[in-house]
């Protein structure tokens, strides 16, 4: 069945969600596609997830993305036995250790080598924010500090150095173990953390080609230096995903929704579908209804043209996993109401396919046809309709499964398959009336707007539009 909404909803899974019976509710409420988080769990655990994912959508006859988030090199505490209530003021001394198993005895920060690269005055953010430290001095294997916002230092929690450059590998050693076994599963998206350059997804693009994975990249935009550079990531990645929590602590916060309607811009300018991530309706990770500034957030989000919206924390370890999709669903629902039209999206440009984009667009609006269908291989097509904005469900035709999975996460676009053997333009309008007649969501007269490429079978080409009314 077609989506009510063209916005797509990605949920997270974890323990509230993890099971066969809550997948399949969360399809059922609106979730598009999954995130695993590769920071918690083993292959043998998501290889399990992901069969079931699988067999949940060949059941359901749905193409559904599945996206493999690496942990990247987060900085975290060591996993210490007993918490420890520091207050403002007082001195601390943090001690560097290699891993996060390391000195269970003590307080830690699990990252060798740290100490050569701070430098005074600069600070350290812990758990998000809710602790803050300033450097006062180092040592070859510690760090001196002072308290500048007290609070409870906890097992494995996150540390963020706002002020520091560091000489952290974009993929880390577990990162690219974990993108061997994501090929060995035929994951649809990676999703790369702590971005901070282009030269970061080139590096990933290298290991995806290494292990023969055709994956698309989300570029995740966490750091102050990924926003410094995100013409030239938004160019080369798949998807941009703008995490607002990582990014509201290395940013000032008052700074983040500025950050959100650049990043978004940007992504519309170079057609480049955007996620909008962190915290959307965090209240009802406890609680069965969000707050009205959520509600208006992610509305907001929609109305400045995300084009798919993600829940964390509460698809993943909520109480409300099912009821937050739902709420999210009515939310977009809203918002989609007052999305302008075609015109005030993608812009008009010399270059061919955009503009077949763009006018099959106005062309479906003007007229009121049905749908817009497009042929697509790569699937660069459908990626292009999508970010016209148009009100009208795009349906995507495509002999590829791991074509089909990709462009499902698209804006408003609902993926089928049709057998490659599409050679000519007659064939081509017979085979668009025929099967959406066969789905039962055409009638005789209606009109759709057909987009394509020729030659036919070709993938990154758009050049080929057509009117055709339901025989």
């Amino acid at each position: 069945m077609l989506p009510l909404v063209n916005t797509k909803i990605i949920a997270t899974l974890g323990p509230a969600s993890n099971s066969a019976e809550k997948l399949e509710a969360l399809i059922d409420a609106g979730v598009n596609a999954f995130r695993l988080n590769f920071s918690h769990g083993d292959h043998s655990f998501f290889e399990q997830l992901i069969a079931t994912i699988r067999e949940i959508g060949e059941k359901k006859n749905l193409d559904i993305p599945i996206i493999q988030d690496l942990q990247g090199p987060k900085i975290r505490l060591n996993k210490f036995t007993n918490e420890q209530k520091v207050n403002t003021g007082e001195k601390l001394d943090l001690p560097i250790c290699d891993h996060i198993e390391d000195s269970m005895n003590r307080i830690c920060i699990a990252f060798p080598g740290l100490a050569n690269e701070v430098k005074p005055g600069q600070r350290v953010l812990i758990d998000d924010g809710n602790l803050e430290l300033k450097i006062t001095g180092t040592s070859k294997d510690q760090i001196m500090t002072i308290v500048q916002k007290g609070g409870t230092l906890k097992p494995r929690k996150g540390v963020n150095l706002p002020d520091t450059k560091l000489s952290l590998p974009s993929l880390t050693e577990k990162d690219i173990k974990d993108l061997e076994f994501g090929s060995t599963q035929k994951i649809d998206y990676v999703a790369l953390s702590f971005v901070r350059s282009h030269k970061d997804i080139l590096e990933l693009k290298n290991y995806l080609k290494k292990f023969k994975l055709n994956a698309g990249i989300i570029a995740k935009i966490e750091k102050p230096e990924a926003l410094m550079d995100i013409e030239a990531i938004a160019d080369i990645s798949d998807v941009i995903l703008l995490a607002r929590g990582d990014l509201g602590v290395e940013i000032n916060l008052e700074q983040v929704p500025s950050a959100q309607k650049k990043v978004v811009e940007v992504c519309r300018i170079k057609n480049t579908p955007v996620i909008i991530a962190t915290q959307m309706l965090e209240t009802m990770t406890n609680n069965p209804v969000p707050t009205r500034a959520e509600v208006t957030d992610v509305y907001q989000a929609v109305s400045d043209g995300a084009d798919i919206v993600m829940l964390s924390g509460e698809t993943a370890v909520g109480n409300y996993p099912v009821e937050t999709v739902i709420m999210m669903k009515k939310i977009i629902a809203e918002s989609e109401k007052n999305l302008f039209t075609a015109s005030n999206s993608l812009e008009l440009s010399e270059n061919t396919d955009k503009a077949i984009a763009l006018t099959s667009a106005e062309i479906t609006n003007k007229i009121k046809a049905k749908f817009i269908c497009s042929f697509t291989y790569s699937g660069w097509t459908a990626r292009l309709l999508s970010k016209t904005n148009t009100r009208h469900p795009i349906i995507a035709f495509t002999p590829l499964k791991s074509t089909r999975r990709r462009i499902n996460l698209y804006r408003g676009v609902k993926a089928f398959h049709v057998q490659d053997n599409i050679n000519t333009v007659d064939k081509l309008i017979e085979t668009a009336n025929d099967e959406l007649k066969k789905l039962g969501i055409v009638n005789p007269g209606d009109k759709i707007v057909i987009v394509a490429g020729q030659p036919l079978g070709r993938g990154g080409i758009t050049n080929l539009l057509k009117v055709h009314t339901v025989i």
